[in-house]
């Protein structure tokens, strides 16, 4: 979150803003433009998204690549933060029929999970294309790793905790335990990502979640084959009409 601004002084000046400060506005200005360009952003575009000059970058970050990776990781934590998560699912509407809360939240998890893979992406091409692969990770990156296991753990209570929610009102109707549901609403997003050729679009949210709901086979056509025939000698059934011969 960006730092408020800063009062003016007496004299009516701006107070100059912290070192700490100045790096978090200026991530939180070109955030949205790093996640669309990645790595490939120049600085001038990225001096011009924070509104400084590209001097101001420079002695804020080092470099170009420090300031991305330090963009990527404030990008990772927004889409992993349990508070956010916690918040979208909570207002999802309990009267709602149980299909269109199921779209909702597929929708929701796929949206936080692309940002997750976009994220992780321009982390792993910036590692790349600096050559720090070949190097043993510094100790602020190990501890970025830890803290950001920790945070997904969070994030996994938090998103247990408000799927529970959206199914409770239903509960009575499931055929499964409510963690196996949660489960398999967790696994319907996941696998959007999943797969490796992404040349079949996933389907709509809309689609998952009413085959979560309703299943995926359709037995009506094989109730109406087993249905009944209609007695023929029954009390009150119609007679058959006879045939009659001419003499």
């Amino acid at each position: 979150m960006p730092p408020p601004p800063a009062a003016p002084d007496p004299a009516g000046r701006a107070a100059p803003m912290s070192p700490d400060d100045r790096r978090a506005a200026i991530a939180a200005a070109v955030l949205p433009l790093v996640g669309e360009r990645g790595v490939d952003v120049t600085s001038r575009e990225l001096a011009e998204a924070a509104g400084v000059a590209e001097g101001t970058l420079f002695r804020a970050f080092g470099d170009k690549h420090t300031l991305i990776g330090a963009v990527a990781v404030e990008g990772l934590h927004r889409a992993s933060g349990p508070e956010e998560t916690r918040a979208e699912l909570a207002a999802i509407d309990l009267g709602l029929p149980l299909e269109e809360r199921l779209a909702q939240v597929i929708g929701l998890g796929r949206r936080r999970m692309a940002d997750v893979v976009r994220w992780m992406g321009v982390l792993r091409l910036l590692h790349h294309r600096t050559g720090a692969r070949d190097e043993a990770a510094p100790e602020h990156v190990l501890k970025f790793r830890v803290e950001l296991a920790e945070q997904r753990e969070r994030q996994r209570a938090a998103t247990v905790e408000g799927l529970t929610a959206v199914l409770t009102p239903d509960a009575h109707r499931l055929r499964v335990p409510v963690d196996v549901a949660v489960a398999l609403l967790e696994a319907s997003i996941a696998g959007t990502h999943g797969r490796v050729d992404r040349l079949v679009p996933a389907p709509p949210p809309e689609v998952v979640a009413d085959a979560l709901v309703h299943g995926i086979v359709d037995d009506r056509e094989k109730e109406r084959d087993h249905e009944p025939s209609a007695p023929e000698n029954l009390p009150g059934a119609t007679p058959p009409t006879p045939h009659h011969q001419e003499p």
